[in-house]
């Protein structure tokens, strides 16, 4: 894989490299980093092996770190796609890099290897000979010449086991899967590696990145014996990290650490190992792992978001994140998880500065960081689409970003204008299955079923989500019994996942089939705990019987079709959205629980004025209802008026003792309204009803406790 432009080519042959200086520490891992060489194009394999190999085999120098050729070839590639002039200077500063190596491979029995080696800011440059026939001597001789320009001479146990990895390098023919999988870039198969391993059944590297392929694709008991079998050939440091990941997949947490432990042995500064073995050991002593592995390798995702997840405050996850974006403004998991936090904490708009900040940066500037802005709320939606059409403008081939500006048009309540942008990236590309499902989607919110499902239909043949897809086009429609047509052969025959699973649940739900609802539900929970649609969908269930009872809720085809596009938009989290289509439903024909949905709708998309309104037209409807009570209550008390809480919290309580969260509500009423005593022991008996709820109220608890004690 050929990842030097001819641009860069030119880097090889200049007097300098105008790289930053970044002399060797004292007690800090020297950085290695190795980028993809140029190469002829009847030896391209090489441009990748050469330096895959001497990374694999530098990792086995102790307190050295050689990350990925991959992640320094495709950082490399970006900054210069972007027009940066000093890239390999911007390269450095990214990884921190001690030693930068670059190279050149030509020739074709006969190899030339021209290699350029900066160090602390000075270029040095090496060339090498030899022969197609002999690519161990060729490994050998690189190493030697990139280890005497690094100005390093490694003791005789570790040279040995350097040139012991050298001479495991699998043969020509097993070169280009084996140097793209070590890489970690994309696109290797398995039969691939499987070729590779019988080509070469004594290579320990070819077997263990066959297991960390497997692993990847969910084989995991073959890849556990393939990692096996790798150590038994040849236990280098990074065939010993392989083997503890699959184990660590696997479960055997005691042998993943068993396997990271041995490969820290011989070289302490491996960051993956580093990373691996904090997964197996106590809270307490991870810490430090992690920050060993970010000294070896600060562009190492896992050790910063680790790092950032043992922070115990919101203000230390901030800054853990912040320093973690710095390094890597071009990681989507870590501002994802920034922005993610920041909101968290209550600074919308400081989560968006902050995706400027990295948007700005050369690495940053790509369109995941935009693509990021989709995880900002509605209190910045405007400024968030601003942010992602300049996006959209630095990169008008990011079929994401198009997608994404659709979608905030859409949650802002500009379905016309969301419509507008989908139409046209469709009419633009017809075949493309996320603008035809995006646009579907939006027909199908609006109520336009059967244009959606025409829709979809056009591409459907060809989408390998096409049942789940249109059971999603016809719950979003208000479309049940369509939905279920589509899902009950699919369940019944059980091929069903678990999302066609809840979907089937859903459906169910909404044509009246209750306790089977709760059935498909329950299952779908019991297998994947995390399931969220399904537990929203289950809570919804639940809430509804509570609520209106368990009979059917009597309404018109029209009104019942705008009341399940408002339940699916509630299950989604998409609030605003629901509290219109409830609002719309009681247009055509009102009911006490059409009101109190709406009230829950708009309570939850921050409007608790409304949500009073809509509550107390659902109370005159449905009567001193404990849910409807409790969430009357509960917006009283955000808009400040303690009385009018008070009276509903207290008939919350009357109606239902065993209400344990209007209980709690009640307790912040009297503590809001200073009555201390009261307020302990509505929370004291709440907790003894729910003692989970102590979480959602600590402080309120302690301080009325304390108070009430005065």
């Amino acid at each position: 894989m050929r990842l030097l432009a001819p641009r860069l080519r030119a880097v090889l042959t200049v007097a300098a490299l105008a790289l930053g200086a970044s002399a060797f520490a004292q007690d800090d891992p020297t950085r290695f980093v190795f980028v993809p060489f140029d190469a002829d194009a009847s030896i391209e394999a090489l441009g990748l092996a050469v330096p895959a190999v001497l990374q694999h085999a530098f990792n086995e120098l102790d307190d050295v770190f050689a990350p990925p050729v991959g992640d320094a070839g495709l950082v490399l590639q970006r900054l210069v796609a972007a027009g940066h002039d000093d890239a390999l200077e911007l390269l450095t500063a990214a990884f921190d890099a001690d030693v930068l190596v670059l190279g050149r491979v030509s020739g074709s029995e006969a190899l030339v290897l021209e290699l350029v080696v900066a160090v602390a800011g000075e270029e040095r440059t090496a060339r090498v000979e030899g022969r197609l026939g002999d690519l161990t001597g060729l490994w050998t001789a690189a190493a030697d010449a990139v280890l005497r320009e690094a100005g390093r001479t490694p003791p005789a146990s570790e040279r040995a086991a350097l040139l012991a990895v050298l001479g495991d390098a699998p043969s020509l023919p097993s070169l280009g899967p084996l140097a793209t999988a070590a890489a970690r870039l994309p696109g290797v198969r398995v039969d691939q590696l499987e070729a590779a391993v019988a080509l070469d059944p004594d290579s320990a590297w070819a077997r263990s990145e066959l297991a960390r392929t497997r692993v990847l694709g969910g084989d995991v008991a073959t890849a556990l014996a393939d990692a096996d079998a790798a150590v038994a050939l040849r236990p280098s440091v990074e065939v010993l990290t392989t083997q503890g990941l699959v184990r660590l997949v696997s479960g055997d947490t005691a042998g993943a650490a068993e396997a990271f432990a041995a490969a820290l042995e011989r070289n302490p500064a491996h960051a993956v190992a580093l990373v691996g073995l904090a997964q197996t050991v106590p809270a307490a002593e991870r810490a430090t792992l992690l920050a060993r592995a970010t000294a070896a390798a600060p562009r190492q995702v896992d050790a910063q978001l680790g790092l950032a997840s043992l922070q115990t405050s919101a203000s230390g996850a901030i800054q853990a994140l912040r320093r973690a974006a710095d390094r890597l403004p071009d990681s989507p998991s870590v501002l994802a998880a920034l922005v993610d936090v920041t909101v968290g904490a209550g600074d919308a708009r400081g989560a968006l500065d902050l995706l400027r900040a990295a948007a700005a940066r050369p690495l940053g500037r790509t369109p995941a960081a935009y693509t990021v802005a989709g995880r900002l709320p509605e209190s910045v939606a405007g400024d968030a689409l601003a942010f992602v059409r300049e996006g959209i403008a630095a990169f008008p081939e990011a079929s994401d970003l198009r997608l994404l500006e659709a979608e905030l048009l859409r949650r802002s309540g500009d379905a016309a204008g969301s419509e507008t942008s989908l139409r046209a990236a469709v009419d633009a590309n017809p075949d493309s299955i996320p603008d035809v499902r995006a646009l579907a989607r939006l027909l199908a919110e609006r109520g336009a079923g059967e244009e959606a499902q025409a829709l979809w239909a056009t591409v459907a043949d060809r989408a390998p989500d096409a049942v789940l897809t249109s059971a999603e086009l016809d719950l979003a429609a208000g479309r049940s019994r369509a939905a279920l047509v589509t899902l009950e052969p699919v369940v019944a025959a059980g091929g069903a996942n678990a999302d066609l699973r809840t979907l089937y649940g859903i459906a169910l739900g909404r044509v009246g089939r209750v306790e089977e609802a709760r059935t498909v539900l329950g299952s779908v929970l019991q297998d994947a705990p995390d399931a969220t649609l399904a537990a929203r969908a289950l809570a919804l269930l639940d809430e509804q019987g509570r609520v209106a009872g368990e009979g059917d809720l009597e309404l018109g085809v029209e009104a019942a079709a705008v009341f399940e596009r408002g339940l699916t938009a509630l299950e989604l989290g998409e609030f605003a959205r629901a509290a219109d289509a409830f609002s719309e439903a009681r247009a055509l024909q009102d009911a006490g629980l059409l009101a109190f949905y709406e009230g829950y709708a708009r309570q939850r998309a921050g409007d608790p004025r409304a949500a009073i309104a809509a509550y107390e037209a659902a109370r005159a409807l449905l009567g001193e209802q404990d849910v409807l009570l409790n969430n009357l209550g509960y917006a009283h008390l955000q808009v400040g008026r303690f009385d009018r809480a008070l009276d509903a919290l207290s008939a919350a309580v009357a109606a239902n003792p065993s209400n344990a969260r209007a209980h709690l509500n009640l307790g912040l009423t009297y503590y809001a309204s200073s009555r201390f005593g009261e307020a302990v022991a509505a929370f004291d008996r709440a907790l003894e009803l729910d003692p989970t709820l102590e979480a959602s109220a600590s402080e309120a608890i302690a301080d009325a406790r304390e108070r009430a004690a005065r």
